[in-house]
């Protein structure tokens, strides 16, 4: 939800006009509040650049990958020694990449972030490479041994974060769905199924997404991990449109973890509801934080409140009466307006 402008007219017209979008949409059932998982607590990065098969791609899994690290320590916030990689070839810069890619320093990674980590804390994990699929369902291709689906989903989820951010880039990485989607996780994955096994390019269109601030599409200052993938997913469409060559790749997201991803994450659905209000940052990167004042800063966490209750209202709509849900809609939207009106003037 953006920052509505000042001026009532214009807040009237806006507010309405938001009003009967939001009340053309449809739930699936109500949820429970949003947690800011992270907000309070640490953040972490497992980043897994598999087995490359090829000097070309290695060159480019490797410089993707230490511009996401680059991007987590520096813009966003992360500490250094909260971010974890794998790559084949760890010598090539032992300073930023902490483990081989091989199935067993994947379970390494994961025990060393378990051992710190807490249920306040957000653990983002993107895996980058090739996958394959067959009847005995998705494996990461790693150097040695290929672990599967299900045994990198017990990995993962061994790490008692109180939200996992799970990204696989990877071709057939639609293939995993079922196997990484997990209760107050956000799953994303490059392909909507393990049949698409062509080399992918959601890797590279996600980091631009957290890199560039295009992909905020509310305009609040941070990209929340929807604006993410839909950005990046667009980005994909785009590259092949251009090409005018078959998309082999469609993005998928999955965050009620029932396993089935959607490639249009909205409330008609019932994916999105986390993903709307997650933020890989700390919370810093929203324009001009940090130089607010104490009163400033208090206006804007209740902002942050209300657009949350607003989105959690958007997903209760099934269950309620449409005069209800309108009452709501409307006194949180003018909620919403007076504190933004303050955040004007000051």
């Amino acid at each position: 939800m953006s920052w509505f402008p000042p001026g009532s007219s214009v807040w009237l017209a806006a507010g309405f006009a938001a009003l009967m979008a939001l009340g053309r949409e449809a739930s699936a059932s109500p949820r429970t509040p949003i947690q800011d998982a992270g907000a309070a607590g640490n953040r972490w990065a497992l980043l897994v650049a598999g087995i490359s098969g090829d000097p070309e791609l290695k060159e480019g899994y490797f410089k993707q990958i230490m511009e996401l690290r680059g991007i987590l320590e520096g813009p966003y916030g992360f500490p250094h020694d909260h971010v974890l990689v794998l790559f084949e070839e760890p010598e090539r810069d032992p300073a930023r990449v902490q483990f081989r890619s091989t199935r067993g320093d994947l379970h390494k990674a994961c025990d060393q972030i378990a051992a710190r980590a807490s249920p306040a804390d957000l653990l983002f994990v993107v895996l980058m490479g090739h996958g394959s699929f067959d009847k005995g369902g998705y494996k990461l291709n790693l150097v040695g041994p290929d672990p599967s689906g299900e045994e990198i989903a017990a990995a993962l989820y061994s790490i008692p974060a109180g939200r996992h951010v799970v990204v696989n880039t990877t071709s057939a990485s639609g293939g995993s769905m079922q196997a990484l989607a997990h209760e107050k996780s956000i799953v994303i994955t490059a392909t909507k199924s393990g049949n698409e096994k062509n080399q992918t390019h959601m890797g590279e269109f996600l980091i631009e997404a957290l890199r560039d601030g295009n992909a905020d599409a509310d305009k609040n200052g941070r990209v929340s991990v929807l604006e993410a993938f839909v950005y990046a997913a667009r980005k994909v469409e785009d590259y092949y449109s251009q090409d005018g060559a078959l998309q082999t790749e469609h993005a998928i997201l999955d965050d009620d973890g029932d396993g089935q991803g959607r490639s249009d994450p909205s409330p008609a659905n019932g994916e999105g509801f986390l993903a709307r209000t997650t933020y890989i940052d700390s919370g810093a990167l929203r324009a001009g934080l940090a130089a607010l004042s104490p009163e400033e800063k208090t206006l804007t966490a209740e902002a942050r409140v209300l657009e949350k209750q607003i989105e959690e209202l958007k997903y209760a709509k099934a269950a309620m009466a449409q005069e209800e849900y309108e009452k709501k809609l409307e006194e949180l939207l003018l909620r919403l307006a007076e504190v933004n009106a303050k955040l004007r003037k000051k």
